[in-house]
Order: C-alpha cells, then structure tokens, then sequence
C-alpha cells in the first residue's frame, strides 16, 4: 500500500467555507461509484445517495426551518430564511441514506454502518478531486417529518447530509488525533 495514501487520508479535514463550483455529474458519478465500494455485509449495497443543486438546495432547507418550527412553537415565521439558507453553505448537498431490508444474517446495524462507511469514502473522493466537504446532519434530519419532506420510504433511514464544493480557505489539518490513546494490541 502507498504511504501516499495513508498521508492523504491523515491530511483530509472537514471544511465549512464552501464555495462554488462542486463536482459535475460525471465527478459525482466517479465519487459515488468509489463511495459504493464500501464495507458491505451481505453484499446488500444499502446506501443511497440524493445530491440537491441550484435551488433544490431549499428542500433541505425547509427540514431545518420545519424541525425549528417543531421545536418552537412561537417562532415566527419570519425566521424561516434563517434556517433555509443553512442548506445554501455550499453549492451542493450530498443526502445519504440507507435502505434498509430484512435479511437473517444482517441487521440494520450493520446495514447503517456499510452507509456510514460509504459516506466516509464519498468524503475521501471529493477530497481528491480537489473539493472539500463537511459531514453536517444533526436532529432535524433523523424526523418522520424530515424522512416524509426528503420523499423516504419508512424502510429507509437518513445517515448524513454532506456539503461539498470547492474550498474557499484551507481547513485546519489536525495535527494529533489522540490515537495513542485509543489503541489496545492484544497478543495473547
């Protein structure tokens, strides 16, 4: 394996200042398929992948600022531009989901892990097209609600929402991860 690699993956870091352009159809299409090479139990290929441009970006939009409303009963209406244009902090917006199935040897768990695991790699394939991306999700997403606005099926679960597009600064790298403290070998 590329030590090439392994110092790429050291160095990608979420980036929230986001800008235009995001990646083309066909970059997506290239990211995506990568991405579908995920972890996979069971060879069920679970995950599903939304990408919301232009003024489609407004239904992610209209999640937040409904789970606002939700939340807060009094909150005027005039709010709602506050929590739309949270879905406008890059020009796209990756929804990955997870579809899941009964299957005997395979739970959902599993099924929503091998989703996360493609949605790492989908972070990994926009770094290396040169563009940037933030896994940002939070409760607004994780709602019937949200599930319904965002056109589910009841066997279907939200994993994340990841904005990409081009870098407007560089990110911070992390220098130390703390994985000293996080490793155990065991031998015997």
């Amino acid at each position: 394996m590329s030590k090439d690699f392994l110092h790429f993956m050291r160095d990608r870091v979420s980036n929230n200042q986001l800008t235009e352009p995001a990646p083309s159809h066909d970059e997506w299409w290239d990211i995506l398929d990568a991405a579908s090479r995920a972890a996979d139990h069971g060879n069920l290929k679970p995950w599903r992948f939304k990408i919301y441009e232009g003024d489609a970006r407004r239904k992610v939009g209209e999640v937040y600022w409904r789970h606002a409303k939700s939340e807060v009963e009094q909150l005027s209406d005039d709010k709602a531009d506050v929590f739309i244009k949270k879905a406008f902090r890059a020009p796209a917006i990756l929804l990955v989901y997870a579809d899941i199935v009964d299957h005997p040897k395979v739970p959902e768990f599993e099924q929503l892990m091998a989703v996360a695991a493609s949605s790492q790699q989908v972070l990994l394939g926009v770094e290396a097209l040169g563009y940037a991306g933030i896994w940002r999700t939070g409760p607004a997403v994780f709602t019937d609600d949200a599930k319904e606005q965002l056109g589910l099926e009841a066997n279907q679960q939200v994993v994340g929402l990841i904005y990409v597009g081009t870098p407007s600064v560089q990110a911070k790298r992390v220098e130390d991860t703390g994985v000293s403290e996080r490793i155990v070998f065991v031998s015997e």
